[in-house]
């Protein structure tokens, strides 16, 4: 009974390794050459009831497809309040490639 349990973990395991390969290699392959500087921006205000929810998922899409494929998540800030702020600052020292800027700063930076 062990023997069989240890050989479908084994198996399991297998698949799941072939199937991890499989996606590094199709990321490698259909990755673009051109993009030089690609940000995903995160609009985050009030009226936003689970913003640690959407940067977190957007984090881990981001790890999902590639960190190279996206240079920056970038969360602006449109007026939400000082726990949301908090929250997503320390989300941005879990992942590096995170960044989160006021509203003026980020059309300072990105607005010509």
């Amino acid at each position: 009974m062990a023997e069989s349990i240890s050989q479908i973990i084994i198996i399991l395991l297998s698949i799941a390794g072939i199937v991890y390969i499989w996606k590094n290699f199709l990321i490698f392959i259909l990755r673009s050459k051109n993009d030089n500087a690609v940000y995903v921006i995160i609009p985050i205000n009030d009226s936003l009831d689970c913003a640690e929810q959407l940067v977190r998922s957007t984090a881990e899409r981001t790890i999902l497809m590639g960190k190279s494929k996206w240079d920056k998540v970038v969360c602006v800030d449109y007026g939400c309040n000082e726990m949301t702020k908090i929250i997503i600052e320390k989300l941005c020292k879990e992942y590096s490639f995170l960044d989160y800027m006021s509203d003026k700063a980020f059309e300072k930076i990105f607005v010509k």
